[in-house]
């Protein structure tokens, strides 16, 4: 059944009337007819089915029966993740949504080309955000994960480390390896991991890092991409915590 995000959806809220976006989706798109159903979710846990009762220059539709939303992951993973060419940093995007990470920061580090000048535009970041949210009514999440503004690494860090454990992903990083690293943080409720940007990171950066209480940890001997290693590291996390049983 098709899902769309509709932030104005209320809580047991029996009839809707629907136009813009979704009119022409549903309408133009799909071509669903009277009594068709599709699925709304809020973004905020809260979702439902809806039968179209009436179409004319908007959709009226009914109440057909509220649905018990797939749970979240059990810990909250927000991803630091180094600006890169745009396609990549779409992927990742979209493949950590799917797999449940609820948080998205783009970093600025040393290796990242461009410098201040790498920064998005107010155009990219709104691609970015329409990436999430579809991606969320694709995978059938009933959360829509944010999108932060982009921020220097160093700074994000002196700020979210008092708050949640952090971890690193760096290639030349001889100690723990994920799974290691995992084992250790029992009892969490959210995770930062930091993914570098192609180059990755500087060995005077991943010192600086690890100085303010960061985790470094190692995917391995291969070498990877910057949106592999943080599909490859959401995908440890979630199985690690159990979050792929049924």
């Amino acid at each position: 059944m098709h899902r769309f995000y509709y932030s104005s959806l209320k809580k047991k809220q029996k009839f809707l009337e629907l136009d813009g976006e979704l009119f022409f989706q549903i309408i133009n798109v799909l071509r669903l007819k009277i009594d068709e159903k599709f699925v709304l979710f809020n973004g905020d846990g809260y979702e439902a089915v809806f039968k179209i009762i009436k179409k004319s220059k908007t959709i009226k539709c009914e109440l057909y029966n509220i649905v018990t939303p797939i749970e979240e992951p059990s810990v909250k993973v927000k991803i630091l993740l180094g600006l890169c060419k745009p396609e990549r940093f779409e992927l990742a995007l979209q493949k950590c949504t799917e797999l449940g990470a609820f948080d998205f920061t783009p970093i600025i580090t040393e290796r990242v080309q461009g410098g201040k000048n790498a920064y998005p535009s107010e155009s990219r970041l709104k691609r970015w955000k329409k990436i999430l949210k579809e991606s969320a009514e694709q995978s059938g999440r009933s959360f829509i994960p944010k999108l932060n503004d982009p921020r220097n690494i160093l700074e994000v860090i002196e700020e979210k480390i008092k708050f949640s454990e952090v971890l690193c992903l760096w290639e030349e990083f001889q100690g723990l390896n994920i799974n290691q690293a995992l084992n250790k943080l029992s009892e969490i409720k959210s995770l930062y991991i930091i993914v570098g940007p192609p180059g990755g990171f500087s060995k005077e950066e991943a010192y600086k890092l690890k100085k303010l209480g960061v985790i470094l940890v190692s995917l391995g001997k291969r070498i990877l991409r910057s949106e592999t290693a943080a599909i490859a590291v959401m995908s440890s996390i979630i199985y690690h915590y159990g979050d792929f049983k049924d």
